[in-house]
């Protein structure tokens, strides 16, 4: 299995922290993005993490290979002032034929949260939750029964009408990679250069048998760290909380 991170956005909605740095680089209680991620994934049940990176790629780069991980490496989108589609395109450049875990770099998750994300990895697979109140720019999620499961029927932040939150991770199995391959292409055609990788579920959803499920993630504190007041809320609630402290040293 492979782990494609996706850290090559500008981050304009953190102001000034990222006038000189990628957002994988902006520290969160003296730890960096980029390393949060990477230490809540399993790299032992990973083959290869993907850093994809574009914004300030060098110092980025300078830093993961700094890690010595030997199943991570970074490699650049030169691409990254487009939808983070083409970051995923340029991660699923690096291999074929196996199944992977599609994530931000931009959240903090409690490592407890991964052990139960394995017990959904089977075809594809969102990770929601269901205990968020959820604002304007959360992507939102509208279920239907399908084949005997629960999977998505719509994806957007601006839906009216849902069930959940997605909260930015995917798992595609390897019996479902052409499927999603194919559906980036689709999904391109539809949204052009502005396409984001959430599109890609949207597409899936229209047929019965590539329709994603959901793994249900409720009852796990994490943060999406996009602007600084996301940043010093954060920080703070990681000084308090305990899934995080344990998490996040």
């Amino acid at each position: 299995m492979r782990a494609i991170i996706l850290a090559a956005g500008v981050g304009k909605r953190m102001g000034k922290i990222t006038h000189r740095r990628t957002k994988g680089m902006v520290s969160v209680n003296g730890k960096k993005l980029i390393d949060h991620i990477l230490d809540f994934l399993e790299l032992n049940i990973i083959d290869e993490a993907i850093v994809v990176g574009g914004y300030y790629f060098k110092e980025l780069k300078e830093h993961v290979d700094n890690r010595n991980l030997k199943n991570v490496k970074a490699i650049e989108n030169k691409n990254f002032h487009k939808g983070n589609i083409f970051s995923l395109i340029r991660g699923l450049k690096e291999f074929s034929g196996d199944s992977f875990l599609i994530t931000n770099v931009d959240h903090i998750y409690p490592r407890a949260m991964f052990k139960k994300m394995k017990e959904s990895f089977k075809h594809i697979t969102a990770m929601c939750d269901f205990d968020r109140e959820l604002t304007d720019d959360d992507m939102k999620v509208k279920l239907k029964k399908c084949n005997g499961s629960i999977s998505i029927d719509q994806i957007r932040k601006g839906l009216n009408d849902y069930n959940c939150g997605y909260i930015g991770m995917t798992y595609v199995d390897i019996s479902m990679e052409e499927a999603y391959r194919n559906a980036i292409q689709e999904t391109l055609k539809r949204r052009g250069d502005g396409a984001v990788v959430e599109d890609i579920l949207q597409t899936l959803a229209e047929d019965e048998k590539t329709a994603p499920q959901i793994c249900d993630l409720s009852g796990f504190q994490w943060h999406e760290v996009d602007t600084e007041d996301d940043l010093i809320r954060t920080e703070k609630d990681i000084l308090t909380n305990k899934q995080l402290i344990k998490s996040t040293r």
